[in-house]
């Protein structure tokens, strides 16, 4: 049940930063509301990775005294190096790119 748990909330903030990716300078500009949600997101961002780093640091003695949760801190350590992109892609939103016609 731990390693379900521990998955769900760190993969679920990945899956939501997708989401968030498509939307542009300009709509996070004009929408109150989505620029809430990306704030709160954001939030949660740092939380997960503030979780994944305690991990990283405490699980050398939990795993000492269970061998079972070992797989844990690979984990934390593979999700230490995603986290950042999900994080860039809320922090800095793409710009709206026009694209050029082509002359004939």
């Amino acid at each position: 049940m731990i390693y379900i748990a521990y998955y769900f909330f760190s993969i679920i903030p990945i899956i939501i930063a997708y989401r968030f990716r498509k939307y542009t300078v300009s709509d996070y500009h004009y929408n109150k509301r989505l620029k809430w949600q990306r704030r709160i997101m954001l939030v949660f961002h740092y939380i997960a990775l503030v979780i994944q780093v305690i991990i990283a640091c405490k699980l050398e003695r939990i795993v000492r005294s269970n061998q079972d949760y070992g797989p844990l801190l690979l984990s934390a350590c593979i999700f230490l190096i995603i986290y950042p992109f999900p994080i860039s892609w809320l922090e800095s939103p793409k710009e709206y790119l026009k694209k050029k016609k082509k002359w004939k």
